[in-house]
């Protein structure tokens, strides 16, 4: 559990903050830099923490049921409950953004599936076979987080 020091700071200084967090987040222009920053500010509770929260988010947005969710991230089905809550019917940044990921997702996926099924072709082609065991796994992978 995250601990926060009773003392409370102005305003303007939880903004300023703010500010500089922003800067120092969005100076990362590649996931290796982000998670290095990651590592530098945030304890691994801390971020287990929020890719939790995160993927409890993504999980309500594909409508995957609670009780599976609280199994899959292993977190308790309260906590699942409180953020089905918080964003029901509500859109927010968050659920934006990974909407947009979902509908970018989609359209990748339905091009992989058609180059798949013009370029893979196992018996004609030496190591195709693989190939196509490949793609039929993450296929497989995709409908069940899908």
């Amino acid at each position: 559990m995250v601990h926060l020091s009773k003392k409370l700071i102005s305003e303007n200084v939880l903004m300023r903050i703010y500010q500089l967090f922003f800067e120092v987040i969005s100076r990362s222009h590649s996931r290796e830099t982000f998670l290095i920053l990651l590592d530098d500010i945030l304890t691994p509770t801390e971020k287990i923490m929020l890719a939790k929260r995160i993927g409890i988010i993504y999980l309500l947005i594909k409508e995957i049921d609670q009780l599976s969710i609280a199994d899959i991230l292993k977190v308790s089905t309260s906590t699942v409950s409180i953020y089905s809550v918080k964003f029901y019917k509500r859109d927010t940044k968050v659920i934006e953004i990974i909407k947009n990921m979902l509908i970018k997702e989609k359209v990748l996926d339905f091009m992989e599936d058609i180059f798949a099924g013009l370029f893979i072709q196992p018996g004609l082609k030496k190591g195709h076979h693989k190939l196509k065991l490949n793609y039929e796994q993450n296929k497989r992978d995709r409908k069940y987080l899908g």
